[in-house]
């Protein structure tokens, strides 16, 4: 009989360790921040970004000459970036704005100050959906080491949560927009649309990725974006993409307790990762101005 008020607390605390949903607004904030963190090199084998969180994605590309098209073209490649990356863009254009209308600093100084603010707003919109994303804390720590290709290769098998479609209220009808449609990628997403939850970790990717058509001339190429991981996993780490989905597969059938960082034999890497991303120095050394965070880095 003892065992029942224990039984009875048990499944009244469970909903509060249940893992959080993970929503749209999430695609597009870890996949911006794997933009600023990592561009690979096919031909070189080299990632040209510089691991840490400073927006160089938006901010640097072209030499600055791109910021308001939102830096990189990868960054407009489905709606949920696209949408991240315009909402940064409008942030920092009003931010610069109201700075210039003081009078009081310079065209440069008013860019230097609201590219901070911006990378400030960013990085908070960063932990918090790494924490629904991983169901962990974000770390308390910054790792001043360069990014591995082994952190590049588990954000690559965590392409499993991407959602081929997403829900759009579009002229008082709702309508499903395929993410992978390159002629809907710039869809500006609502903050009703970004707030919907997505499928959880299942071990598969949505059929979509499977066949992504790329415009080109004179025809466009159609990728498998699961085969291109594939590949990047099997050449440059010690994972095998197979075997991290099945992985995921079990993990995304307990609805409670786990964190993907604990569970998973991979999970380790993200905590790394985004550890390093918050460092306020790059990995030579030289200080990362664009990080206001006062943690040392080690």
């Amino acid at each position: 009989m003892k065992l029942i008020p224990v039984l009875l607390l048990l499944l009244l605390s469970v909903p509060a360790f249940a893992k959080q949903p993970i929503r749209v607004v999430d695609i597009g904030v870890i996949g911006l921040a794997s933009h600023d963190l990592f561009q690979w090199n096919a031909q070189t084998r080299e990632n040209e970004e510089n691991g840490r969180f400073d927006l160089s994605t938006i901010f640097d590309f072209a030499n600055g000459t791109k910021i308001y098209q939102g830096g990189n073209p990868k960054n407009s490649s489905n709606a949920a970036v696209y949408s991240v990356t315009q909402n940064l863009v409008s942030f920092y254009a009003g931010k610069k704005a109201t700075l210039l209308m003081s009078r009081e600093v310079t065209e440069e100084q008013a860019h230097i100050i609201a590219r901070r603010q911006t990378n400030e707003f960013f990085i908070a919109m960063v932990k918090e959906s790494y924490q629904r994303f991983t169901n962990a804390r974000f770390p308390t720590y910054a790792l001043a080491q360069s990014v591995t290709d082994e952190e590049q290769g588990v954000m690559r098998a965590l392409h499993d949560i991407l959602p081929g479609k997403i829900n759009i209220n579009r002229n008082l009808t709702q309508e499903v927009l395929e993410v992978t449609d390159f002629k809907l990628a710039m869809t500006q997403l609502s903050p009703t649309e970004m707030m919907q939850n997505v499928k959880f970790f299942d071990g598969k990717y949505d059929e979509e990725y499977l066949h992504v058509v790329i415009p080109g001339f004179p025809d466009p190429r159609i990728i498998n974006l699961k085969e291109i991981d594939q590949a990047f996993i099997a050449e440059q780490t010690s994972y095998n993409l197979d075997n991290m989905l099945r992985e995921l597969h079990i993990y995304g059938k307990f609805p409670f307790f786990g964190s993907l960082v604990d569970f998973t034999s991979f999970g380790y890497h993200l905590e790394n990762l985004f550890a390093k991303g918050i460092c306020n120095k790059y990995a030579d050394g030289s200080p990362n101005p664009w990080n206001t965070i006062a943690i040392d880095c080690y």
